[in-house]
């Protein structure tokens, strides 16, 4: 049969996949089944990309800032729900997850709290640029800088609204535009405005320098979610953080769009001056624009669907003298569950010059060994494009941060499995069995695999590297019928000869129900057991961050999702509780203890 149901024939399932790709043949099915609920494709009216009949995003910080613990609670809930009307809200959750693609904010009218005569703030900016730079009025700066970045963000409106081009805009005004040295020219960007523009929303704290200056969010277009685009390039577009001043000095005022992440002072006249920053609007405006989080639950149910987005972003151009920093998110999350972490980590000038960061994105709803396969695949990618660009020095210096379900997914992939792996699955030799050539590559890959050799120290997350007693109760296993996985690793890897060995799989008959994300984190999981039987690689530093709910009642204690005996794991060369719920990356003290973690191994010795 290949009309979507589930049976027990030769066709629809290859139980050597099984703890590997657990995947089966219902693509069709949940491709379609919001149609087949009578939904066709969403038509909503959009407010620059969004949907205007939902809530603003932050409308929810709670939400926001514990997704996970969220979508459990949420789930779980529905249930217990009869079976019809859950069907129903299925659908319909996913509909509503069909956001536009958003569109780059364009400034057509000058506000009218800019809207004053242009010569008159262009002499307020020019009287307090000369007590800025006079060392010997130091005592007069913060209340002259204070009236300068006044009257120069009322000036940088009217430079950026309108008609024309900006060259064009800045001689209307009185001005020109500076293209020397390391600054950016305003006309690179699609969408180019005030920081203070972006609102609060995603993150729980706006973090700011104070300093001369306006600060700025740049925005690059790229392709958007689903489309291709450069490798290693973030969807939807790229945010540079600005820093936009506008210097007297020979002739008309030049206006000067600085890189915020490079520079940190700017030398005016006799006098050196700090530069004004706001390192969390980029990081507010990416997720205002990117549509990686409007699907997490598309991620969980219909893992195929984007299956071209399981990739290594790159934040920045790939630089050799920096180390990265890869980021490896969890179930029913994208890579902006670490967007807290990374709001923490912006402002620390040691962070920019010695680190870079990497998201890996995945979808959620395939069980972790099949994630943790394509984890090494692309991440093998990214290091070798890495290797292309320069020494590969601080590429061996590696750091990797994972949370939740993305902790196993790092920890296998950093771990030499020998045969552990493969023989807590198969019974018989892998050249043994009788499947063809393609489907023996494929578990190779998944079991038998050469770990990565880059990342020298890993920092674990609320990570259940002994499973989850939530993913084997009752509902969950409700929900987890309800995931629909990718096809090709079953329908066109079909192997019938496999499925006729009956003694080649340990355990149940594979053909009752193929394991995926949710049930693949089951404490009786027999990869997530095989795992716990490999000790952690002792070249590599591992590191563990657990939340306790504030309850203080460890090694008792549980994050809500994960209990302390599921998260602890040993030996670490630290183990750092906090009280968090499971959503860890989101709390200050998880990040203050990354950044600890981070400059020890600055300090420690290069090399293994």
């Amino acid at each position: 049969m290949d009309d979507g149901t589930r049976t027990r024939d030769n066709r629809n399932h290859n139980p050597g996949l099984y703890q590997l790709s657990y995947d089966h043949h219902l693509k069709r099915r949940a491709a379609g089944m919001i149609q087949a609920r009578g939904f066709g494709k969403a038509k909503i009216a959009h407010a620059r990309g969004k949907p205007a009949n939902l809530p603003a995003r932050g409308a929810f910080p709670d939400l926001a800032e514990r997704r996970e613990t969220a979508f459990w609670r949420a789930f779980l809930q529905s249930a217990m729900m009869t079976t019809p009307r859950a069907a129903i809200l299925l659908p319909l959750a996913l509909l509503l997850c069909q956001c536009g693609v958003p569109s780059p904010p364009q400034c057509v009218r000058v506000p009218r709290a800019s809207n004053a005569p242009a010569a008159s703030l262009i002499e307020i900016a020019r009287a307090e640029w000369a007590v800025l730079t006079n060392p010997a009025r130091r005592h007069e700066w913060n209340d002259s800088r204070a009236n300068y970045n006044t009257a120069v963000a009322k000036l940088f409106d009217q430079l950026r609204c309108g008609p024309d081009g900006w060259d064009a805009r800045a001689a209307a005004i009185g001005c020109r535009i500076s293209r020397n040295g390391d600054e950016i020219d305003p006309s690179a960007f699609d969408a180019l405005i005030p920081s203070a523009s972006v609102k609060n929303g995603k993150l729980s704290q706006r973090r700011v320098n104070d300093g001369l200056g306006v600060p700025a969010v740049g925005w690059k277009q790229t392709s958007p979610v689903g489309q291709k685009r450069e490798r290693f390039l973030l969807p939807n577009g790229l945010p540079y953080n600005l820093t936009v001043v506008l210097a007297f000095e020979r002739g008309s005022p030049v206006w000067r769009f600085i890189k915020r992440w490079k520079q940190e002072q700017i030398d005016a006249g006799s006098a050196v001056q700090p530069l004004a920053a706001d390192w969390s609007a980029p990081n507010e405006f990416y997720w205002s624009m990117c549509q990686l989080d409007d699907l997490l639950l598309q991620n969980v149910f219909l893992p195929d669907r984007f299956t071209e987005e399981t990739s290594i972003y790159f934040l920045q151009p790939y630089d050799p003298e920096k180390i990265p920093l890869v980021f490896v998110h969890g179930l029913v999350s994208s890579p902006d569950a670490f967007k807290n972490t990374i709001n923490a980590l912006a402002p620390e000038p040691w962070i920019r010059e010695r680190y870079q960061i990497w998201l890996y994105n995945y979808p959620t709803g395939n069980p972790w060994t099949l994630s943790g396969m394509n984890f090494r695949e692309k991440m093998r990618e990214a290091c070798a494009y890495a290797r292309g660009k320069g020494h590969d020095r601080n590429l061996n210096r590696m750091v990797v941060v994972a949370h939740s379900m993305g902790g196993l997914l790092a920890r296998s992939s950093v771990t030499d499995p020998g045969t552990t792996m493969y023989d807590g699955v198969f019974r018989k030799p892998i050249g043994d069995l009788p499947v063809s050539e393609r489907t023996r590559e494929l578990i190779r890959k998944g079991l038998l695999y050469e770990p990565l050799t880059e990342p020298e120290r890993v920092v674990f997350m609320a990570v259940p590297h002994r499973g989850s007693p939530i993913a084997t109760c009752g509902p969950s296993q409700w929900i987890a019928r309800l995931i629909r996985l990718p096809k090709d690793l079953t329908i066109d890897l079909l192997d019938q000869t496999l499925l006729a060995a009956g003694d080649v799989l340990r355990g149940e008959d594979p053909t009752d129900r193929l394991p995926n994300s949710i049930n693949s984190l089951s404490p009786k999981n027999r990869s997530t057991i095989s795992l716990n039987k490999l000790p952690l690689p002792k070249d590599i530093t591992f590191h563990s961050i657990i939340g306790d709910r504030g309850k203080g009642d460890t090694p008792n204690s549980s994050d809500g999702v994960v209990p302390y005996w599921s998260s602890h794991v040993a030996p670490v060369a630290s183990e750092k509780i906090v009280p968090s719920n499971h959503g860890v990356p989101d709390h200050p003290q998880a990040a203050e203890e990354l950044k600890r973690i981070l400059k020890l191994h600055l300090g420690s010795s290069a090399g293994r």
